[in-house]
């Protein structure tokens, strides 16, 4: 028997710093890379055509499956729902790229996630990026006949930087950001012990409604947030960002709902109600820290801690095609 092929794949987990429901029509959106991902390895031996898939998430054992090549039948599962979503991933990568599983062999297959999926910073999203490397295929097409969502997050997903990402006519376009703020250690990201569905959250709002004038205001706060040299500008920005938010959707803005005793800014990121907040104060890391643990908000990071940041790759564009690219 021929020695086995072995590849591996990696992704980035994300969060929607600015632009969240908005981004959706228009509008730009500051979105961060994050330290955090997911890895794929994939073996392929000579033998039966299956795929072993086994899903691990900080090296426990959470997802198991077999999947019967070429009809794609599974014929073993520990989670249905979701095997349904990934056999439904892997069927639109061969709709996309009809050489992809076509010979018959053998594949295990480990997908390995370094965080806990209720966070809602992209375990979806690295998961179809990764699969798509697989593939061969367009990461942007797959992830829009998946979950037709903004793009944004599989964009993330392969950045080293954060990046401004607009959508226009349902195709997602990035560029890397101008964004290293001198002020990072004044920036804290805490989860807020709820998992929010962002696409039944959107589901439940009517854009339709929103005005250019809102979706222009979002943009040019967006691009403020990009460029803030100080942490009372960013701040400021933060704030009005919140506020028209919240305007828009009819809901009222997270600090003056949970913490409004808290010295410095709060802010909503993704859907609105869950998953993480970014809280920015010139108080000391202690007082940030116990104010939230005494919330019984012990998942918080500041920001170097989550944000990846790297040098800028000049292959950074070559995640989608060139008609990704945000001039």
């Amino acid at each position: 028997m021929n020695s086995p092929e072995i590849k591996s794949f990696q992704s980035s987990a994300k969060l929607m710093l600015s632009g969240e429901y908005l981004v959706l029509k228009g509008a730009l959106s500051l979105a961060l890379p994050l330290k955090y991902g997911q890895t794929l390895r994939v073996e392929v031996l000579e033998g039966k055509p299956v795929i072993h898939w086994n899903s691990n998430i900080n090296g426990i054992p959470w997802f198991s499956a077999n999947i019967q090549l070429p009809d794609f039948s599974i014929t073993h599962t520990s989670h249905p729902e979701i095997s349904d979503t990934l056999l439904r991933i892997l069927l639109a990568a061969k709709e996309l790229n009809p050489d992809f599983l076509k010979s018959d062999h053998e594949c295990w297959v480990t997908s390995m996630m370094d965080f806990d999926p209720v966070w809602g910073i992209g375990s979806s999203s690295s998961l179809v990026s990764n699969i798509a490397y697989w593939a061969s295929c367009d990461p942007f097409r797959l992830n829009k006949r998946i979950f037709n969502g903004s793009g944004y997050d599989v964009a993330c997903a392969r950045s080293t930087s954060p990046i401004i990402c607009k959508i226009i006519d349902d195709q997602p376009l990035y560029r890397p950001a101008d964004f290293q703020p001198c002020f990072q250690r004044h920036l804290y990201f805490i989860y807020l012990n709820r998992k929010q569905d962002t696409r039944k959250s959107i589901r439940e709002l009517d854009l339709l409604s929103l005005s250019t004038k809102d979706i222009n205001s979002i943009s040019a706060l967006t691009l403020g947030l990009e460029r803030a040299e100080s942490l009372g500008d960013f701040q400021s920005l933060m704030d009005q960002h919140e506020n028209l938010t919240g305007k828009i959707i009819g809901q009222i803005p997270v600090k003056e709902l949970l913490f409004n005793d808290f010295n410095g800014s709060v802010k909503s990121l993704g859907a609105w109600g869950g998953d993480f907040i970014l809280a920015a104060s010139d108080a000391s890391e202690e007082y940030v820290g116990a104010y939230f643990r005494s919330k019984n908000l012990n998942t918080l990071f500041n920001y170097n801690e989550l944000v990846l940041e790297r040098a800028h790759d000049p292959t950074f564009q070559k995640s989608g095609s060139q008609e990704n690219v945000l001039q």
